[in-house]
């Protein structure tokens, strides 16, 4: 990830883990739990504007088909073109992350409520296989993380 430490805009810090149990085939953008509590898929609001910085993900056992891509969402809203985390059958893939194309591309409002969600492959053929993963953000002390 590059420098985790920035003078001015500190470390970069995990929000999550998001968890789903027995990851379904042919999902589109279904939010994964918050720390597996019931019903609670979004973070507690951020402190402060921010950026998102990666996502990472590990699965419980590698796929035999099929691929899921987990990519984080402010209040329900998919990043767009932000960061995607891939388990996928061909690569055998257990863990898999994922960089913002640079350090203050993908922003957030102080006060979102982030979360992660899953999109699986018709050919997914893993619905004993449990998915987390992980927001990795950076907070702007200025509350502008455009700037």
């Amino acid at each position: 990830m590059g420098q985790l430490f920035d003078g001015k805009y500190g470390p970069v810090v995990p929000v999550g883990p998001f968890y789903v149990a027995n990851l379904n085939t042919a999902l589109t953008d279904t939010d994964l739990l918050l720390a597996n509590i019931a019903g609670e898929t979004l973070s507690p609001g951020m402190p402060s504007a921010g950026t998102v910085v990666g996502i990472s993900a590990g699965a419980s056992a590698a796929p035999t088909a099929g691929t899921a891509t987990l990519s984080g969402h402010s209040n329900g809203t998919e990043f767009s073109g932000g960061p995607t985390a891939v388990i996928d059958s061909v690569t055998n893939t257990l863990e898999s992350s994922g960089l913002s194309t640079s350090a203050r591309a993908i922003t957030f409002a102080k006060g979102a409520r982030l979360g992660v969600s899953a999109t699986s492959t018709a050919a997914w053929a893993a619905t004993t296989i449990d998915i987390r993963a992980t927001l990795w953000v950076r907070f702007d002390p200025d509350g502008a993380a455009g700037a």
